[in-house]
């Protein structure tokens, strides 16, 4: 049995393999706002942070894997990852930054910002951020239904309530330019 193997689902997800001791782990690779994101899928990961802390850091030190984030042009420096890999410090879940890596301080910076993009521009990036969190747990429900997990269990009813938000979210903001919102057609917010 090899350490770790991976497949390559198409040019935005990978999933993995690694064995950790006598016990196979599955992750997976994806590539979403302009970055690519490593995720555990095993229940026994994400129920015990510690361990998958363990394994996660482990994985990344792993050449196997580095050859297969060489070969795929990903750069190991700027992997993220949903696991804390410093226990001592708080938790962070940082999948996905609420304003991008568009940096603003105080209130020049936000209406810099504001002066240098349309509303329609900013309503894209919204939704283009919120299509790829419907990917993500979508994604989730997938490996919970190819692990057994189905609608009688409450956490994979809780990931569909997630996954019915966001794609309502998604239709009623393509909603807003739909809708004539009064005389301000030209002008910033």
């Amino acid at each position: 049995m090899l350490e770790f193997s991976f497949e390559i689902i198409d040019e935005t997800k990978i999933n993995i393999q690694y064995k950790y001791g006598s016990q196979l782990f599955n992750f997976n690779l994806f590539w979403s706002n302009g970055h690519w994101t490593l995720h555990p899928f095993d229940g026994i990961l994400i129920e015990n942070r510690d361990m998958c802390s363990l394994i996660v850091a482990d994985l990344l030190k792993n050449k196997d894997f580095h050859v297969m984030l060489a070969k795929e042009k990903i750069m190991l420096s700027h992997l993220r990852t949903t696991v804390n890999l410093q226990p001592d410090e708080p938790e962070q879940f940082e999948v996905n930054p609420r304003i991008d890596d568009r940096s603003y301080q105080g209130d020049d910076g936000l209406m810099s910002y504001i002066e240098n993009h349309s509303f329609e521009e900013i309503l894209q990036q919204e939704q283009q951020q919120i299509h790829a969190r419907v990917d993500f747990f979508q994604e989730i429900i997938q490996k919970m239904f190819m692990e057994g997990i189905g609608p009688e269990d409450p956490d994979f009813s809780k990931v569909q309530s997630i996954i019915r938000i966001y794609k309502d979210t998604f239709d009623r903001l393509g909603n807003i330019n739909d809708n004539h919102m009064g005389d301000y057609n030209n002008k910033r917010w």
